[in-house]
């Protein structure tokens, strides 16, 4: 399973298959083939996720190759509309399909099944109860799509990353026919900069809170701030740290406002304080109310270390005091990344196998200068920028209003791999 996790773990639980190994990026797949653990007969399954990090060994070269030596090779369609071509011997699937479909497209059948049976754990893992071969169904959540960011450690980027990442999507849902579809959400009371991005000051969460009558729908509209140049909503934090009193702006009153704003938009994008493995913001808001959580991680050894062993705190079950947080729903964004301080997007990837991969902002001027000045980078319409924004909303919502940015030349990476130092395709 190529650059989705959530489908390898899906893939795992059915008990169908001897193993199943889930990489992120072309680099992984290589590693892998050279391992010796991949023989016949295997499938693989290419999702919008995977990165293609190798020159020369893009997702039509290795699906076809495959494809033409006897492998069954499934491919989404995202692959097709972007212009890449396939031989007939490669299947197509133009959708997240349920599993039994999946299984039915691998060429996987109820008289080639082996018995079900529990994979062994991961090592971080083990000892612990075993889950069941089949996971029971979970019952999909109504309304909007709530994309959370969180972070171990501050200066990653976390604040900035989140709200171009809200600008490009209310953007991308206004050419969509869509307007207004779009709410972002700043929890981080005692940091609370969206409101900087933006230029807005008002109103906040405090007048919300402060307002007569029950929560309701119309009570949060009346209290959202919005930004009319890209059709953007945001509920600010406290305008000032003296105001930011946890008795009164704590984790308490966001779950039933984020249950109210599901109800009203398509897109609910939440910025987070650090997020410390048992931080009430965290345990009680983002891990079981977000749909999708995006990391930003930096190019930095150490730094990689902590969010790794991060990670495997948030996706523990919580009876073994972990965060419960399922961890298809978790995908990296490697911010700042640069290719001369020995800590690339390979050795990133290295570092932390098994996560998906979102995408990847380099170090440049022109970003860090826009993030220094308070400023949004998403308005100046950067057709490279707008594909990598896209691809990173696309891989945590699959909404079509998202997939027409990244059809650009060079799939948006062409002056990015300049300044890594990659061949540029």
């Amino acid at each position: 399973m190529a650059g989705d996790m959530g489908v390898a773990h899906a893939l795992r639980g059915t008990g169908r298959f001897a193993a199943v190994f889930s990489v992120a990026s072309a680099g992984e797949l290589r590693a892998l083939s050279r391992s010796g653990r991949v023989n016949p007969p295997t499938a693989f399954v290419f999702a919008p996720g995977f990165t293609e990090d190798v020159p020369g060994a893009g997702v039509a070269a290795v699906a076809n190759g495959l494809a033409d030596n006897g492998f069954t090779v499934v491919v989404h369609a995202f692959f097709v509309e972007r212009g890449d071509r396939f031989g007939a011997n490669v299947r197509i699937t133009g959708h997240r399909r349920p599993t039994p479909e999946l299984l039915s497209l691998l060429g996987v059948t109820e008289r080639n099944a082996p018995p079900p049976r529990v994979l062994p754990q991961p090592a971080h893992r083990q000892g612990l109860r075993q889950p069941p071969a089949t996971p029971p169904p979970v019952a999909p959540r109504a309304g909007g799509r709530v994309v959370a960011i969180a972070a171990a450690k501050g200066g990653v980027g976390r604040t900035s990353l989140i709200v171009n990442l809200a600008v490009h999507a209310a953007r991308s849902l206004r050419a969509a026919g869509r307007p207004g579809r779009t709410v972002l959400v700043d929890t981080s009371i005692r940091q609370a900069d969206v409101g900087r991005f933006l230029n807005v000051r008002s109103p906040t969460i405090l007048d919300l809170l402060h307002a007569p009558g029950a929560l309701s729908p119309d009570l949060v509209r009346r209290h959202l701030a919005h930004v009319p140049e890209v059709d953007l909503h945001t509920l600010l934090g406290p305008p000032e740290v003296i105001d930011a009193d946890p008795a009164l702006v704590g984790s308490v009153p966001y779950p039933r406002i984020l249950a109210l704003l599901r109800q009203m938009f398509d897109f609910v994008f939440v910025d987070t304080p650090v997020a410390e493995p048992h931080h009430t913001t965290l345990a009680d808001l983002v891990l079981p109310a977000a749909d999708a959580i995006l990391v930003p991680v930096e190019p930095n050894r150490p730094t990689l270390e902590i969010v790794h062993s991060w990670l495997k705190t948030i996706t523990m079950p919580r009876s073994s005091r972990g965060g419960g947080v399922a961890p298809e729903k978790v995908s990296l964004i490697l911010n700042r990344a640069r290719g001369d301080v020995g800590c690339g997007p390979k050795e990133v990837m290295d570092i932390m196998p098994g996560w998906r991969f979102a995408g990847m902002i380099p170090q440049d001027r022109e970003w860090m200068r826009t993030v220094n000045g308070g400023r949004l980078i998403a308005l100046n319409g950067d057709p490279e920028l707008d594909a990598v924004l896209s691809s990173i909303l696309w891989v945590a919502a699959e909404d079509p209003a998202f997939a027409t940015a990244m059809r650009s030349p060079n799939g948006g990476m062409g002056r990015r791999r300049r300044i890594l130092g990659l061949p540029v395709k």
